[in-house]
């Protein structure tokens, strides 16, 4: 029997074009079941390792600009937690997805609806983070801590991250560091840390924060990572930068995994330090685009990134399970074929480019699963045909199914399906 193709666009996406903007992925939390939640630029999204579920305005959700996750589980059921640029939604869930949902804006407390960060802690109290302060949520009340009246222990600047470990509450600020404690009577202060005196040394400009404990905390800046480690604020400081193997200076994200490894998402990629071992990631590796706002840990032991257009798994070395976009938004058409030539064992291309830029191209088949990555193709504006190896990972070439071959060019992405049958 001889084999047939497609290369019709049938299933063509985008995560950018010239004119809409980026399929941002800022926020991701891995449920007990093993459930993905994706907060992105145009909505909420569940991923169960089978299909992916979209939420939005127009059911479940306040706002669409989604900007932190948290979950909590209370005598009510579960609860997500949804930061939005219009409110917070606290939705719940089930092994089907959300079931219902409330929302709270500044009608019913909020100090700014556009909401940063969220934290949560051990009495269920929430921790709304915005540009006007912090909105604390606690048996049913909703409280506003600002600068004027915590001038010691926080900074006059919008909040960017928190995190909490005990009672105290760390924020991070152009400024320095805000610490906060949140005890049973209600929210006291404690010292900040800024650049006078010796605290916060290397840099004022905080833009992430992950605490282990008192023994050390993690601050990501325009500098690299500043820690801290004992109990006095004027000792104990020390930078990690691309000096010392981190990826890209500028540190937006900070994630601890449940092996005790750091990951640090930077402007310039990611980068992982482990028993005092740094591995790094880019878009030259397989990740889908080097600005990472936030990381987060499946229960198979794999690690996924939201970055700045979409989202993407490392699983065993490899980059895999990539969600760039909503469904029913096409892109922008190119002029791109693809066919299998099984003589040759080869993927044959042609496409044609409108202006010069760097061409990648990857394959997946119909599971998501990644099959195959090619950089360096020809990429300048104009007519061109490549012959590229199928990856034979069984060495009988390829199984039968439909592949989805995706070529990115710049912030664009193009897919195009290739059913291959014998």
């Amino acid at each position: 029997m001889g084999l047939s193709f497609t290369a019709r666009n049938q299933e063509s996406r985008h995560m950018e074009s010239l004119t809409d903007p980026a399929f941002k992925v800022k926020a991701i939390y891995v449920d007990s079941e093993g459930v993905k939640w994706f907060g992105t630029s145009r909505g909420l999204c569940r991923y169960n390792n089978l299909t992916w579920r979209y939420y939005t305005d127009a059911d479940y959700l306040v706002g669409n600009q989604v900007n932190a996750l948290i979950f909590d589980e209370t005598d009510y059921g579960n609860e997500l937690w949804v930061a939005t640029s219009e409110g917070i939604s606290v939705v719940l869930i089930d092994t089907d997805g959300i079931t219902g949902s409330t929302s709270y804006t500044t009608e019913q407390g909020l100090i700014d609806n556009e909401v940063s960060h969220m934290v949560i802690d051990s009495r269920h109290g929430k921790f709304f983070g915005s540009e006007g302060g912090i909105t604390h949520f606690h048996d049913g009340t909703m409280d506003s801590i600002l600068f004027p009246d915590y001038y010691f222990s926080m900074f006059g600047t919008p909040v960017r991250k928190m995190d909490l470990y005990g009672d105290t509450l760390y924020i991070a600020q152009d400024g320095g560091i805000g610490r906060l404690i949140s005890g049973v009577d209600g929210i006291t202060g404690a010292s900040r840390w800024d650049g006078d005196y010796g605290t916060s040394p290397f840099s004022t400009d905080i833009k992430s924060v992950k605490v282990k404990g008192e023994e050390i905390q993690y601050f990501g800046t325009e500098v690299g990572v500043q820690t801290h480690t004992d109990y006095f604020a004027k000792e104990g400081w020390d930078l990690y930068s691309t000096d010392e193997g981190l990826v890209h200076n500028e540190v937006i994200s900070i994630a601890e995994d449940p092996e005790g490894g750091m990951w640090f998402g930077t402007f310039g990629g990611v980068s992982n330090l482990a028993e005092g071992v740094w591995t790094s990631y880019t878009t030259e590796d397989g990740l889908l685009n080097d600005t990472v706002y936030d990381i987060g840990f499946d229960l198979d032991g794999s690690v996924w990134f939201g970055t700045g257009a979409g989202a993407c798994r490392l699983k065993d070395g490899v980059f895999q399970d990539f969600i760039t976009a909503l469904p029913d938004q096409i892109a922008p058409s190119m002029q791109f074929r693809i066919m299998y030539n099984k003589h040759s064992a080869n993927l044959h291309m042609s496409y044609q480019l409108d202006s010069p830029g760097p061409i990648s191209v990857r394959l997946y088949n119909l599971s998501g699963m990644l099959v195959g990555t090619w950089q360096d193709l020809p990429a300048d504006a104009g007519d061109h045909q490549v012959e590229i190896a199928f990856p034979h990972h069984t060495g009988k070439g390829p199984q039968e199914g439909i592949y989805v071959m995706q070529m990115i060019q710049g912030a664009r992405v193009y897919s195009r399906k290739m059913l291959i049958f014998y």
